[in-house]
């Protein structure tokens, strides 16, 4: 993962710009020619459930990230920081600085939310660094390395095992995997976190649910068992749980890469449903590479 220019500057909270907007969908960091725009941090209060925040840096959307179901805590208000970061920022601390979406001297940054939230408030700096026009550096719009997430929505309605969680919720073009499953044959992902959410309140919810990852023919995480990984929210905060406010999240020991053309298969195990069910939200968090 060679840098092809300088890393993302540190920049402190009080040299950050800010800009803002009240219930919408939509805020815009525009270009500036003579300048580069990193954007370090998005808060969003009332996010909808299920939701999501398209970050685009100029024609490209950059990164989708997922609001939470009603467990788990990603992008959330202002208030919501770890050492003075949110979701955003703070998922930089595993995927590196340096792949913040950073936005040529023609490029705007737009930030769109799938529905209305009551707030939004985004934080990026303004540099003047030698180079403000390539779009390949690092974090640029057509970097080769670029931050990730795989978000899989799949309604849970009956009890079952080995319920398929593989619906993606991505935008066009920049899912992970083939219609088959399989990872993109030109590119390769590796897994640095994740979180699995559902509504559990209220007569919706799913009982004693379990998660199963697989690569090919061989399961993650949980191997010699097959146990699978906790997520049921009804009885404690299981394996998968999130706050990235309060830095409560999964780590596997090592970052596990998704190597192209292996076929990736998510699979739940529902022991009971109640009410109409719910949705149940996994998101796989890490870097994506571009090969070739």
């Amino acid at each position: 993962m060679a840098a092809e220019a300088a890393a993302a500057p540190f920049v402190s909270p009080t040299t950050l710009r800010r800009v803002s907007g009240s219930s919408t969908t939509q805020l815009t960091i525009p270009a500036r020619i003579g300048y580069r725009h990193i954007l370090y941090d998005l808060f969003v209060t009332n996010p909808p459930s299920y939701g999501y925040a398209d970050i685009a840096v100029g024609t490209r959307v950059f990164i989708r990230l997922p609001f939470q179901a009603a467990n788990c805590v990603t992008v959330s208000n202002p208030g919501q920081k770890h050492a003075g970061k949110g979701f955003l920022w703070g998922l930089s601390d595993l995927f590196g600085a340096e792949n913040l979406p950073n936005a040529a001297e023609d490029e705007d940054i737009n930030i769109t939310l799938n529905a209305a939230a009551t707030r939004i408030d985004a934080y990026y700096a303004e540099i003047q660094p030698q180079d403000v026009s390539s779009h390949s550096v690092n974090g640029g719009s057509d970097a080769k390395v670029k931050p990730f997430i795989e978000i899989l929505d799949t309604l849970v309605n009956s009890a079952g095992t080995s319920i398929n969680v593989l619906n993606e919720n991505m935008p066009t073009g920049l899912g992970l995997l083939d219609i088959s499953g399989r990872v993109k044959a030109t590119t390769q992902f590796t897994l640095l976190t994740m979180f699995a959410d559902y509504v559990s309140s209220g007569t919706n919810f799913t009982e004693y649910s379990r998660l199963h990852i697989f690569d090919e023919d061989e399961e993650l995480f949980t191997p010699l068992n097959h146990e699978g990984l906790f997520i049921d929210y009804t009885v404690t905060q299981g394996d998968l749980y999130m706050n990235f406010p309060a830095r409560l999240y999964f780590k596997p020991d090592q970052p596990y890469i998704f190597k192209p053309n292996h076929q990736i298969s998510v699979k739940a195990d529902v022991a009971a449903v109640t009410g109409t069910g719910s949705t149940l939200r996994v998101a796989l968090i890490g870097i994506r590479e571009r090969l070739g």
